[in-house]
């Protein structure tokens, strides 16, 4: 069966070019602090409207710049900025989150072996003559 697939690129901005720090709005610095202690620890998402699709593209490149550049005391302290699905929504409105970044999974020890599985039976197969 013939299938259609094709490659869809993200957009060339897509909100990826980072900014320096100081080309960043204090008040958009101050909002994403406020919106990031709101969602900590509760679950949800805040959801932003803008007066145009540039405009909302431009926030979303401050926003990545400021979590992925953020520092607390000189050491980097990162957020993780998450758009969410608009589904239904104008072009003009934004749901996101901002987290903490996932946690590193701990290494696997080299040493360590995998435990043995045993391998798996077919539900229907038949059991040879002679063993139960």
């Amino acid at each position: 069966m013939a299938r259609k697939i094709a490659f869809i690129p993200t957009s060339s901005d897509g909100g990826s070019a980072t900014l320096n720090l100081d080309e960043i709005p204090a008040d958009v610095i101050e909002e994403i602090e406020e919106v990031y202690k709101a969602l900590k620890g509760n679950d949800g998402r805040m959801r932003a409207e803008f007066d145009s699709e540039a405009e909302l593209a431009t926030y979303r490149t401050q926003v990545l710049s400021y979590c992925a550049q953020r520092t607390i005391d000189g050491k980097p302290a990162p957020l993780r900025f998450r758009k969410s699905p608009t589904k239904n929504l104008p072009a003009t409105t934004m749901d996101y989150r901002i987290t903490d970044p996932p946690a590193d999974k701990p290494a696997a020890d080299a040493a360590a072996t995998p435990a043995e599985t045993p391998a798996a039976t077919p539900a229907n197969a038949k059991p040879k003559p002679g063993k139960k």
